[in-house]
């Protein structure tokens, strides 16, 4: 008993360690799509001085992809630190944990409660404010 308790707690332990490590890696690529975003919108604030409305539309359009690709991303990052927190492996050895069913359920709770779309929301009104002077 004692070794099925040590294995549970090792894994447990290795899971918890790798969901950390993906979410604090995850945090630096939010903050570079976010970097990301505001090079685009100063890229369109000059195309729109330049009167080149066509290529301000289709910036604009990547901001809006590139953001939803954000509020993705955060979603599975919090979803993978919550699993990471959460995680029991089953009882007994043979049995396999299916991980790709954890996350999305995961995933659809995060999504239940995040507010990101009104974040990103704000952000596009941002975005078109500076652009469409």
């Amino acid at each position: 008993m004692a070794s099925t308790s040590a294995r549970t707690h090792s894994t447990a332990g290795r899971i918890r360690t790798a969901a950390t490590t993906l979410y604090s890696d995850n945090q630096s690529l939010l903050g570079d799509i976010r970097k990301s975003f505001n090079l685009l919108k100063d890229v369109a604030v000059d195309l729109e001085k330049a009167n080149q409305f066509d290529k301000v539309k289709e910036i604009e359009n990547a901001a809006v992809e590139l953001l939803a690709t954000c509020d993705h991303c955060m979603l599975l990052s919090s979803a993978i630190q919550s699993v990471g927190n959460n995680y029991e492996p089953p009882p007994e050895p043979s049995q396999l944990t299916d991980f790709e069913k954890l996350l999305k359920t995961e995933v659809a709770k995060q999504k239940a409660k995040s507010s990101s779309s009104t974040a990103n929301q704000s952000m596009i009104r941002q975005f078109r404010e500076a652009v469409w002077v």
